[in-house]
């Protein structure tokens, strides 16, 4: 397993130095080993993203996808809570460098297409002409697949990992639709349309896994207007362009998901956003020869855009409009007998409903439907002009003898020289031949096929010949739209009059005359009309009375129709009052779950951060004080080992914790100042044998010196003079060798200067172009070369001024915190100076209170004794009490206290006065010494003694104690060094 570094810049450093050494699959294995470390995910973005870009680096130039993956997986689970937008930077450096290795590859691919071929007359080399027979493949192609397919192929491979990083998370979505986006554009330029079926069908997948994994934390949320949004462009996106690679499954299943979109949106789509989808959805039903739908699907466009004109403009409108009125005339009449089962139609049911729900339509369009809808609206106005009568032909003015003669000059005037346009005129054509046919049904029982092929001629590009009449009458029939029979004996169409089928009973266009069924159906309503007539005549009493109640009916209705109308207005208002309230209600509502969502979902991002910061902080308190910990137990270890090894003093790693600085210090220096002589003394040593064995040297050098150098003369003298000779000889056969070339090039040199200039004559043209030419070849690619290096220059430019930004705001940042760590030190400095100011205070006003209680007791003991008390061992108190009348007169020798057992010298007494004022004996103790009376018999020295004795006022004498000495003690205390002191 390679060496790996915990720092990210001891990795780059040791990734530089494997790539420095021709290592690069070494530097790779490195840094992807540190990067899956589960160390490093508690890393943040700033130190992580270096080595994932140095990573990235190395990945795509060994197109080492599994790594790449794997590391962009890790690096995406560091910053997803923290700073997800860094994701994006790294993402978009990745496809940068992949893009222009791609475009590397095709420039390659290019140069070595166009390489200068060593014949000018042969086409193809033999080689090509051999592989292009085995193979069936082009020299490009050939070149293409081995430079330029194995970089595309690992750019698609990397749209489709990141496509899988990133289908999950929220806080990624974005960048997934925008990753979604490239991935498509890049199926387009490349024409990749195997891969871009591939990447529908993940999208689709990924779309269809996010309603089932909603519950997830952090899942994407399609309820959200905006996620909705970003998912509606996307698909949008996918449905342009696979239209535009003619990818017509492909169109259809976008135009779906598009569809359950916009079925889940709340918001209202965009006029344009569904005037493309209905545009697309056109192309798509006229690939699928569907034309009941493409009608509708016109239909639909044209609702759409009829009224934005500043957007589409009138000449598009006017396009639209033409189409609209062509589909709609152009689908067929299909009118299914009863007798013929329809077992089509039931297949078709499913498929149907599908195309009904695509073009948001309640129930299925028809043809009718179509027409009316064509009629009613303001299609005709914005038609062609050339193009109006053809509805009144088709659909009013239907007379089957003349239809032909009368629209030929629009089919071959306007439809067949508009491309456009010429799609309808073959179902045009298929409409007016039924048309013709059901009517021809009406009036005749039998006609000759000869009088249908005179009537069913169409102009040029449309015209049909007699087989193709036929198969189309016998089509019709056995789709059961005609009802007749074929003899070909009498070469006539005989039609049937069944009186009880009503399937062609009516048609959608003029008619002719009544059918028989038409009138076996209208039997009873003419029976009905003929008995009113009659009722009228015979009876006109009955007559009157009907014609008076409708009149009073009438003038009832009339006076009651106003108040209606008002009423029924009235209640429209409060109708659309309450709706507009109903909405405005949903509307506040669905702003206020918006708003509170996103407060929701702001503070549980707060808190998230909050928590993630807190955690990161008390892992990086809780590492750096193992750290810290660890360092100075292994300082300490070594510092022991070193003692040990150079001093010879045998120290624990007890003994010294225990060791204060000072002697740590003492060990320390008397270990240098041993080594320091120790190696003193050895350099001396060694200095005096160096010199007396150089001295040796070259005393027995020197005669062996000027015998090595009269040999060495004779040597060269002799190399000199043999090299000369050699050098002379063979100068002198070179230039006998030259002579004889020049005189006999000398005999052809006319012959050449003829040849020469014979060809220099013929070649002087294609010479001059051919220099021009590679001239101008020369110069282009300096142009170029030189805007290369510009563009490079100015993004490396754009880099380190992006670093440089970076690393200042670092560089202010981390002084920022050091300076607030100086003032959180000094505070705590001063904190600590002012409490221990205040502890020795406390401690110097317990002393005195100590001192205080000490002394009252002495006065106590003394005046409670009437033993003789030596003037060493005398006090102040002592001595008043001897004298009560004040005298100087010597008094009885009182009785030695019993306390006392030993003789004090004169170092530990108490200098004391009497309270009478009496001068104190010669022999009285320095000012410094302090002892009290109780005190044990151990020495203690000046620098530990604390003055003890105050005048009668309280006032201490000139031998005061120290500030910072012990407190006195009635035993001998362990001394306290002042660092311990409280």
């Amino acid at each position: 397993m390679p060496y790996i570094p915990q720092v990210a810049e001891n990795v780059l450093k040791r990734a530089d130095e494997l790539i420095k050494v021709g290592q690069s699959a070494a530097a790779l294995e490195t840094l992807h080993d540190v990067l899956i470390n589960k160390r490093l995910r508690n890393a943040n973005a700033t130190t992580t993203e270096p080595v994932l870009k140095r990573l990235i680096e190395l990945a795509i130039a060994q197109r080492a996808g599994k790594q790449l993956n794997e590391g962009l997986t890790q690096y995406r689970n560091i910053v997803q809570h923290n700073s997800p937008e860094s994701l994006g930077t790294v993402i978009e450096y990745m496809l940068a460098g992949i893009t222009e290795r791609v475009n590397e590859a095709q420039r390659n691919a290019d140069l070595a297409s166009d390489k200068k071929v060593e014949d000018l007359d042969e086409a193809e080399s033999p080689e090509d002409l051999i592989l292009s027979s085995v193979s069936g493949e082009q020299t490009r192609d050939r070149t293409d697949r081995a430079l330029v397919t194995p970089w595309l192929k690992f750019l698609w491979e990397a749209y489709r990992n990141l496509l899988e990083l990133l289908r999950k998370n929220v806080r990624f979505e974005a960048l997934y639709q925008s990753i979604s986006n490239k991935a498509i554009d890049f199926c387009k330029t490349y024409e990749r349309k195997t891969e871009f079926r591939r990447l529908c069908e993940l999208l689709r997948t990924h779309l269809q896994t996010i309603a089932k994994y909603s519950y997830q934390q952090n899942s994407i949320n399609l309820s959200n207007p905006e996620t909705l949004q970003l998912f509606l462009d996307t698909h949008f996106h996918q449905l342009n362009t696979a239209t535009e690679m003619e990818l017509w499954q492909e169109s259809y299943r976008s135009i779906e998901d598009i569809h359950n979109l916009i079925q889940q949106s709340k918001r209202p789509i965009k006029p344009q956003a569904m005037a493309n989808y209905f545009e697309k959805l056109t192309r798509i039903m006229y690939v699928a020869k569907n034309p009941l739908f493409l009608a509708a699907a016109w239909h639909r466009y044209y609702n759409y855009i009829f009224r934005q004109t500043k957007i589409f403009g009138e000449e598009h409108l006017q396009h639209v409009a033409n189409n609209v009125l062509l589909s709609t005339l152009a689908v067929p009449i299909i009118k299914p007998s009863s007798r013929v089962l329809s077992a089509a139609a039931k297949e078709n049911k499913h498929r149907t409903q599908r195309f009904t729900n695509l073009l948001f339509l309640n129930q299925a369009p028809t043809r009718v439907s179509l027409v009316n809808s064509l009629v009613s609206g303001e299609v005709l106005s914005r038609v062609r002009p050339e193009l109006r009568p053809l509805y009144d032909l088709v659909e009013e003015q239907f007379h089957p003898l003349s239809i032909c003669k009368k629209i030929a000059p629009i089919l071959e005037g306007q439809i067949a020289t508009h491309e456009s346009d010429s799609k309808y005129g073959t179902l045009l054509c298929n409409v007016i031949l039924t048309r013709l046919l059901q009517q021809l049904s009406q009036v005749y029982t039998s006609v000759q096929l000869d009088f249908i092929f005179r009537l069913a001629r169409f102009p040029a590009p449309y015209s049909m010949s007699a087989s193709d009449i036929e198969r189309f009458i016998m089509n019709g029939a056995r789709r059961g739209e005609f009802q007749l029979r074929i003899d070909h004996q009498s070469r006539s169409v005989m039609f049937d009059t069944d009186p009880f089928d009503a399937s062609q009973a009516s048609s959608n266009g003029a008619q002719l005359q009544a059918s028989p069924s038409d009138l076996m159906r209208s039997q009873l309503s003419s029976l009905a009309i003929c008995l009113s007539n009659a009722q009228r005549v015979a009876c006109p009493e009955y007559v009157a009375e009907k014609q008076a109640n409708k009149q009073a009916i009438m003038a009832a209705a009339l006076q009651t129709m106003a108040e209606e109308h008002r009423v029924a207005a009235a209640r429209k208002l409060v109708i659309d009052r309450r709706k507009e309230i109903i909405e405005n209600a949903l509307a506040r509502k669905e702003r206020t779950e918006s708003r509170e969502r996103a407060l929701r979902l702001q503070r549980e991002q707060e808190i998230e951060r909050q928590r993630l910061a807190d955690e990161q902080q008390r892992r990086e308190t809780e590492r750096a004080r193992k750290e810290l910990e660890t360092i100075q137990r292994n300082e300490a270890k070594k510092l022991a080992e070193s003692i040990k090894q150079k001093a010879g003093i045998d120290v624990s790693i007890a003994d010294l914790e225990q060791m204060n600085t000072t002697r740590l210090l003492e060990l320390q220096v008397e270990q240098i100042e041993k080594e320091k002589q120790d190696k003193q003394t050895r350099l001396k040593t060694l200095a005096r044998k160096m010199d007396h064995t150089e001295r040796a040297y070259r005393k027995c050098e020197q005669p062996l010196l000027e015998d090595d150098y009269e040999k060495q003369k004779q040597a060269d003298s002799k190399h000199h003079e043999a090299a000369r000779k050699a050098q002379l000889v063979q100068s002198k056969e070179k230039y006998e060798r030259d002579m004889a070339f020049k005189t006999r090039f000398t005999r052809m040199f006319d012959d050449f200067n003829s040849v020469r200039s014979k060809l220099d004559q013929g070649r002087s043209e294609a010479l001059a172009a051919e220099r021009k030419r590679i001239r101008d070849g020369l110069a282009a690619a300096k142009q170029e070369r030189i805007e290369e290096y510009r563009r490079v220059k100015k993004a490396v430019e754009e880099s380190q001024a992006k670093e440089q930004a970076e690393r200042e705001a670092r560089e202010a940042e981390e002084e920022r915190a050091k300076a607030a760590k100086a003032a959180e030190i000094t505070r705590l400095r001063e904190e600590m100076a002012a409490q221990r100011a205040r502890d020795e205070e406390l401690l110097k006003q317990r002393m005195e209170r100590e001192r205080e209680r000490e002394l009252e007791k002495e006065r106590e003991k003394v005046a409670a004794s009437n033993k003789y008390v030596p003037p060493s061992r005398r006090t102040a108190t002592g001595q008043a009490a001897a004298s009560p009348s004040g005298s100087g007169t010597a008094s009885p020798r009182p009785e030695q206290p019993a306390s006392t057992n030993a003789y004090v010298p004169p170092s530990r007494r108490m200098a004391g006065a009497s309270a009478s004022g009496s001068t104190p004996p010669t022999s009285s103790p320095r000012p410094e010494a302090a002892a009290s009376p109780a005190s044990s018999s151990r020495y203690v020295p000046p620098s530990r003694r604390m003055g003890a004795d105050t005048s009668a006022s309280g006032t201490p004498t000139s031998g005061s104690p120290r500030p910072d000495g012990p407190a006195p003690s009635s035993s001998g205390s362990k001394y306290i060094p002042p660092s311990r002191r409280r």
